[in-house]
C-alpha cells in the first residue's frame, strides 16, 4: 500500500500556506490574508528588469552545489530487503529510493553530508508514516468515503477554474486519487488525534487570537477596475507610438459613443484579462504600476478614464467600486481563526503523538 509521508501529507493539504502570508515565527498561527488580490498581473508592479507581466513564483527547490560528492542521476546502489522494520513490519525500500531519486534525478551534484541528511530524513518520515498508519490500525479508525469526497470537493473549490486546477496536476505530477488518498490519510490521523489529544478550539480562544491580532484583519483601501490595454514597450519607437496612440484613442471613441466597455476589452484589449472583459478585480495601493494607480484611486465608481501611460502601454480604466479601510468584525472572521488555530493544533498534537510512537516502538533500520 501507498505510504503517504505523515508530514508531507498535512502540508500538501495545507492551501493556506500558499494563501496566507507573514513573518514566520516559531510555533506562531498566521491568520488567513483577507484582502483580494488582483485577478491578473498585466499591471502589477513587476519585477527588476522584467518587461512582460510578471509571472507569480511558484517556488522552486534549489540544491546546493559546494563540495561535489555525489553526482545526482549516478545509479544509487540498492540493499535488498526493507530499509527498515517498525515493531516487527518491514518499510519498503521502493518507497525509499523513489524518494531518493526524485531529489537525485537531475544531475546536480550534492555534497555527502547533504546526501547523508536527505537519506536519513526520508528513512525518518517513512518511519513516522508506518507508526501513523499502525496507530490508525490499532484504533480501528475507518475514514468515511464521504468525508473524503466533501474536503476533496472543497479542496478543488479553492481553484479558480478547471483549468487552473488540472495545470496543478500536471504540474504536480499528480492525480485526483493521489489528492484524495492523502486527505484520507490526513482525516484519519485527525480524528487519532481526536482521540488521544484534541485540536477543540473554542469561542474564547478564538476571540482571545482575534483580539490580539487585529491588525491583520485590516482590509485595505482597495477598488475594483477593469482596463482596455494596447501595449507599448518603453523603448518603443516614435511610429510604434504613434501607432498604438491612435488604437487606444479609437476604443475611446467609441467609449464615447456608448460602446460598451466589457465588450470592447473583450475584442481590443491586448492584456491577459481580456477573455473576462479587462476585469482587474479588487487591488490595493502597491499592486499596481504607479501611474495606474493614481489615476484609478483618484476616480469615482462608474468613471471611466483618458488613456493612460505606463511600461505596458496605454490603458484605459473603467472603476466598477471602491471601498475605504475597514477592521473586519470578528464575526465575519471566525471560521477563519478556527481554522487557523485548528491546524496550528493539529501540528502540535501530531509532533506529541509521533514523539510517544517512536518511544514505545521497537525500531530497526538497515540504511545509513
Amino acid at each position: 500500500m501507498k505510504r503517504w509521508v505523515v508530514g508531507s501529507v498535512a502540508s500538501f493539504l495545507a492551501l493556506g500556506a500558499i494563501t496566507h502570508s507573514g513573518c514566520k515565527k516559531s510555533e506562531e498561527t498566521k491568520p488567513p490574508v483577507t484582502e483580494n488580490a488582483p485577478k491578473t498581473a498585466e499591471v502589477a508592479v513587476p519585477d527588476a528588469g522584467k518587461k512582460e507581466e510578471p509571472v507569480v513564483d511558484a517556488g522552486s527547490t534549489t540544491v546546493e552545489t559546494a563540495k561535489p560528492d555525489v553526482v545526482a542521476g549516478e545509479k544509487i546502489t540498492r540493499i535488498e530487503g526493507p530499509v527498515a522494520t517498525v515493531n516487527g513490519k518491514p518499510v519498503d525500500s521502493d518507497e525509499y529510493y523513489a524518494e531518493l531519486e526524485k531529489i537525485t534525478q537531475h544531475g546536480a551534484k550534492i555534497p555527502e553530508d547533504r546526501m547523508t541528511r536527505i537519506r536519513e530524513n526520508i528513512l525518518k518520515r517513512l518511519i513516522e508514516a508506518e507508526l501513523v498508519n499502525q496507530a490508525i490500525a490499532k484504533e480501528s479508525i475507518v475514514v468515511p468515503d464521504e468525508d473524503v469526497q466533501k474536503e476533496y470537493d472543497d479542496y478543488k473549490s479553492r481553484f479558480k477554474s478547471d483549468e487552473q486546477f488540472q495545470n496543478y496536476l500536471k504540474h504536480g505530477k499528480i492525480t485526483e486519487d493521489d489528492i484524495k488518498a492523502r486527505i484520507k490519510d490526513k482525516r484519519a490521523l485527525e480524528m487519532l488525534i481526536a482521540k488521544k489529544g484534541t485540536l477543540t478550539v473554542d469561542d474564547a480562544e478564538a476571540r482571545d487570537f482575534y483580539d490580539k491580532n487585529q491588525r491583520f484583519y485590516l482590509e485595505k483601501e482597495a477598488v475594483r477596475a477593469s482596463h482596455i490595454l494596447v501595449k507599448l514597450e518603453n523603448e518603443a519607437t516614435p511610429e510604434q507610438d504613434a501607432e498604438a496612440k491612435k488604437k487606444i484613442e479609437e476604443i475611446q471613441a467609441a467609449l464615447k459613443d456608448g460602446a460598451d466597455f466589457t465588450e470592447l476589452a473583450n475584442k481590443y484589449s491586448e492584456g491577459p484579462s481580456a477573455p473576462s472583459g479587462g476585469d482587474l478585480g479588487f487591488f490595493s495601493r502597491g499592486q499596481m504600476v504607479k501611474p495606474f494607480e493614481d489615476v484609478a484611486f483618484a476616480m469615482k465608481p462608474g468613471d471611466v478614464s483618458e488613456p493612460v501611460r505606463t511600461r505596458f502601454g496605454y490603458h484605459i480604466i473603467k472603476v466598477f467600486e471602491k471601498r475605504e479601510d475597514k477592521q473586519k468584525t470578528y464575526e465575519e472572521v471566525k471560521d477563519q481563526i478556527f481554522e487557523s488555530l485548528k491546524n496550528k493544533k493539529f501540528f502540535q498534537e501530531r509532533r506529541t503523538l509521533l514523539e510517544k510512537l517512536e518511544q514505545e516502538a521497537k525500531v530497526e533500520k538497515f540504511v545509513k
